[in-house]
């Protein structure tokens, strides 16, 4: 029997959860494309309006503000937890396997993974303590060492509360990346660690030539991942600032959501959350496109 042949019948197994999603995604979207295309408060009758939600959305300027906050947002919920990830899972991975065993590793992973676990509503509301500006944590501290003068309004300043956001979510997910990296790290074979090491190779060099090329699929994983959750977050920043002061945090996500609930527009709320889904869509296809030549190319070469 042919390997195609002893292979084929698991495809039974993905119809249940392939029927899901084609009803309660696709199914879903496509009512929302539906709904983006009246004229609705969310109650009593509709009026077709056919693109005139998607003209308003476009010539809104607090739409765009809202993108081009997506677009830095995409800094520390993406390029600087990958880093970060990377560099500290390699890390610890020489520094506790090569010295201290692997008990400590599975501590770091809890440890970091941590941000994960603890609900978002949860780790909102202890940053928001800690941000305070009257008696928070960290004005607290800076008053204790003497930086008295360093004290914000942390999250009431638009440059403020930008900065306070951004870091939240480096906090939230350089755990997701480190454990990623960590278990792309395990298929390492430790022999080449140690050759490299006999070799005069120093940590930056065993990054930059043996475990960064390994952890290349991790890597696009993670990017992928973290950008795309970039471009349609919404939880930190709802949690932390709900979008202001003054809309300086708003993502297109929390605009969306105040144009459903705040404004009572539905049939805007649903333009808005049609235009995300299709550039996150575009997003995914460019970059599975590129992956795809890319193979195309190496196969090519080989």
């Amino acid at each position: 029997m042919s390997t195609s042949q002893r292979t084929r019948g698991y495809g039974w197994f993905l119809y249940p959860g392939l029927s899901v999603l084609v009803v309660f995604f696709f199914g879903m979207f496509s009512w929302n494309v539906g709904i983006s295309l009246l004229k609705w408060p969310g109650y009593g009758p509709a009026k077709w309006v056919g693109f005139d939600n998607f003209r308003i959305i476009f010539e809104n300027k607090d739409f765009w503000e809202s993108w081009s906050h997506a677009a830095w947002y995409v800094v520390p919920f993406s390029l600087l937890p990958t880093i970060i990830g990377l560099v500290l899972a390699v890390a610890s991975y020489d520094a506790f396997i090569g010295r201290f065993g692997p008990a400590l590793v599975s501590v770091a992973r809890t440890g970091f993974f941590l941000p994960q676990i603890v609900p978002i509503a949860v780790s909102g509301m202890i940053w928001m303590w800690m941000l305070n500006g009257s008696g928070g944590a960290l004005n607290s501290l800076l008053e204790a060492v003497g930086l008295g003068s360093l004290q914000q309004e942390w999250l009431r300043e638009p440059d403020t509360a930008l900065i306070a956001v951004s870091v939240f979510m480096l906090w939230l997910q350089t755990g997701f990346a480190y454990v990623v990296f960590l278990s792309g790290l395990s298929r390492l074979d430790p022999s080449i660690l140690e050759a490299s090491q006999l070799d005069g190779a120093n940590w930056a060099q065993r990054l930059r030539w043996i475990t960064g090329p390994s952890l290349r699929p991790e890597t696009f994983v993670v990017l992928l991942f973290l950008t795309i959750g970039a471009l349609k977050v919404f939880a930190p920043v709802f949690y932390l600032t709900g979008g202001g002061p003054y809309g300086s945090t708003t993502s297109p996500a929390t605009f969306a959501i105040d144009s459903f609930f705040g404004g009572a527009s539905v049939g805007i709320g649903s333009a808005l959350v049609t235009t995300l889904a299709l550039i996150i869509g575009a997003v995914l296809g460019i970059t599975f496109l590129i992956v795809k030549l890319r193979a195309r190319a190496v196969s090519s070469d080989e």
